[in-house]
Order: structure tokens, then sequence, then C-alpha cells
């Protein structure tokens, strides 16, 4: 996973990832179904500040 720092707090942390039914969407309908992925992301949180923004 790549890592990133906090805009807020310079915290290293994760990025966040995707959602389930965006996993299983992409598998049961591929190559149709990675647009699923194109949808949405989990916000990416600091565990330090909790500040979550989209990276």
């Amino acid at each position: 996973m790549a890592t990133l720092s906090c805009p807020k707090c310079g915290e290293p942390s994760t990025r966040g990832g995707f959602k389930a039914w965006q996993i299983i969407v992409a598998i049961c309908f591929f190559p149709i179904g990675l647009l699923a992925l194109l949808a949405d992301r989990n916000p990416t949180v600091c565990p330090k500040c909790s500040h979550s923004w989209q990276a």
C-alpha cells in the first residue's frame, strides 16, 4: 500500500482502499467491471489526528 503524509499534521498514513462491492463487481464482470473501481475510493484517514481526505 502507498504511504502518504497527512496534510494537517504530517503523520504518515496508508491510502484508503476500495469498497467490497467494487472488488466483487470488478471480478465478476471483468473487464467491464473494472469501471467499478473508478467509481470511488474509501477516504484516507490519519491515525494520529483522524483527519480524512481523498488521496
